[in-house]
């Protein structure tokens, strides 16, 4: 499960925006070129570990893949751990823009019910089987593994009470074991996705979320007032 991150937007004064110089006309800022430069690399790693897995998929792949030069990727990218960590944060704050809209489009009692769902549409994407093959990798190599943790560490940090603050919107209460029960949603979703990846069985895969849902409606036996949703 994703998290929500709060950050202030750049202020900055009349007198700074004067003193900046203009790019030269036609050429894009050098800001703006490497965020576009960043998001191909990531696009394209994405594409590559969901297909080829986390061992075939080089810096070299991923450059290919994103026709951008082996120096422009090295510049933004010095390793391919900088890489795999950089589709990490990448997809978790994709993840957290698709949780955020979903709260806007379903009344709180209604979400909670069909946070599972959510989850499994999240995790079960292209850029969920990615950050899996990366975890998955991080266990024989020492600087991805201790890099990885800082990060997840920090996601975990924020991602409880968030889910805490959808709770007290729906007017429930956490469980004494909430933390636990989000982790182990987590890890259930983590396993029925790559388990999808070679089962390749959707009603299978639709039945394990909705047992996973009758689990949240046993703990918070609340929602079940909530209006259940028509799935497409």
């Amino acid at each position: 499960m994703t998290q929500r991150t709060k950050e202030k937007p750049l202020q900055t004064s009349k007198h700074d925006a004067a003193s900046t110089p203009a790019a030269p006309p036609g050429r894009r800022p050098q800001a703006q070129r490497s965020a576009e430069t960043q998001a191909k690399l990531i696009a394209a790693a994405i594409s590559c570990l969901h297909r080829f897995g986390y061992s075939a998929t080089s810096v070299t792949m991923v450059a290919e893949e994103a026709q951008v030069s082996r120096g422009a990727m090295t510049h933004q990218y010095p390793t391919r751990t900088d890489l795999m960590l950089a589709v990490v944060e990448a997809v978790y704050q994709q993840d957290v823009a698709h949780y955020e809209r979903t709260v806007k489009e379903m009344p709180p009692l209604q979400w909670m019910r069909e946070l599972p769902s959510t989850m499994w549409d999240v995790m079960s994407q292209p850029s969920g089987t990615a950050v899996m093959e990366i975890m998955l990798a991080s266990r024989s190599d020492p600087e991805l593994a201790d890099k990885l943790r800082e990060i997840q560490t920090g996601i975990d940090r924020m991602s409880h009470p968030w889910i805490v603050e959808r709770l007290e919107a729906a007017g429930l209460r956490d469980h004494p074991n909430g933390e636990a029960i989000h982790r182990v949603f987590v890890a259930a979703m983590r396993g029925l996705s790559l388990e999808a990846l070679f089962r390749r069985d959707r009603a299978e895969d639709e039945n394990a979320v909705a047992v996973l849902s009758e689990m949240l409606r046993l703990l918070y036996p609340e929602i079940e007032a909530a209006p259940k949703k028509k799935r497409k």
